[in-house]
């Protein structure tokens, strides 16, 4: 098995067809098919199952398919890396909502810049879509949250796409309100201090856990440039920093029923952050503990 042969896999896996595949790769149906089997013949595994369709990964040759891609990802960076007169090097991470993100880029982007040009590709996701993004080669690592609640979750998750992880921080979640808020002279915020009021909910973030008086689901940083202007609003969210807090015209206070939370590091098993992930998390820590 070479390199061709999991270009050629991974582009019928793509295609979604072998007839569509050998088209694109310009060569014969009947070369690629036995391409095909000459891998699954020497993995011992059936890759692909047919149907009046086309054809379509099995449990096991879909995770063939995504080290495959991964492979072929990794010899593209190589190749960039030592192509003649291309001294640009690229970084892709999954990285949970929040403001963690930009600090951190921020960051890194400022001490890589200095010496060298970096590109660097910050995804937000879920916890569930950036372990796959990682399990499948899209990304390099991925910085995850996850509520205490559903830690076994997590944990199976990990197991089942081989992934490992690392422990960064442990906290609560705090109720985000406009500077303006007849809210702001509370200490603590409560629920029942809450009614009334209308919830700003971030797509993969935490709820305040009762019914409030409306819903608002946002992504991005939309939810807090809307919670700025509204100022019968309000947002359960990990801890901002102070500079994004007065950027943005809000405030943050303790919440009585605050949900505990963890953030890890995650990668695949068997392998560690090269120089630049590593550096990625360096400025992410900084980003959390910071605040």
């Amino acid at each position: 098995m070479n390199l061709q042969h999991l270009k050629n896999i991974t582009e019928v896996e793509r295609a979604g067809s072998v007839t569509k595949a050998a088209a694109n790769l310009f060569m014969g149906q009947p070369n690629l098919s036995k391409s095909i089997k000459e891998v699954e013949n020497e993995i011992g595994i059936t890759v692909f199952r047919r149907s009046a369709k086309g054809v379509y990964p099995t449990p096991e040759g879909a995770r063939f398919l995504a080290r495959a891609r991964a492979v072929l990802e990794e010899m593209d960076k190589l190749e960039a890396l030592y192509k003649q007169g291309n001294t640009a090097r690229s970084l892709s991470v999954c990285v949970p909502e929040g403001d963690n993100a930009a600090l951190a880029a921020a960051e890194f982007i400022r001490i890589l810049s200095e010496r060298e040009s970096i590109s660097l590709e910050c995804i937000t996701a879920s916890l569930s879509r950036a372990a796959a993004n990682v399990c499948q080669g899209a990304c390099s690592i991925a910085a995850v949250r996850c509520p205490h609640s559903e830690e076994d979750y997590f944990r199976t998750l990990l197991r089942e796409m081989k992934l490992r992880s690392e422990h960064l921080f442990t906290g609560e979640y705090k109720a985000i309100l406009p500077e303006n808020s007849r809210l702001s002279e509370l200490d603590r915020i409560t629920s029942e201090a809450l009614c009334g009021y209308t919830e700003l909910i971030m797509s993969e973030g935490c709820r305040s856990g009762f019914a409030a008086e409306g819903k608002i689901m946002l992504s991005g940083t939309e939810p807090l440039l809307l919670l700025s202007r509204l100022p019968q609003g309000y947002m359960i969210s990990p801890a901002l920093s102070e500079d994004t807090l007065k950027c943005m015209g809000l405030i943050q206070k303790e919440f009585e029923t605050a949900e505990k939370y963890s953030e890890y590091i995650i990668y695949p098993e068997g392998s560690k952050p090269d120089e630049y992930a590593a550096l990625f998390i360096s400025c992410y820590k900084n980003a959390i503990y910071n605040k």
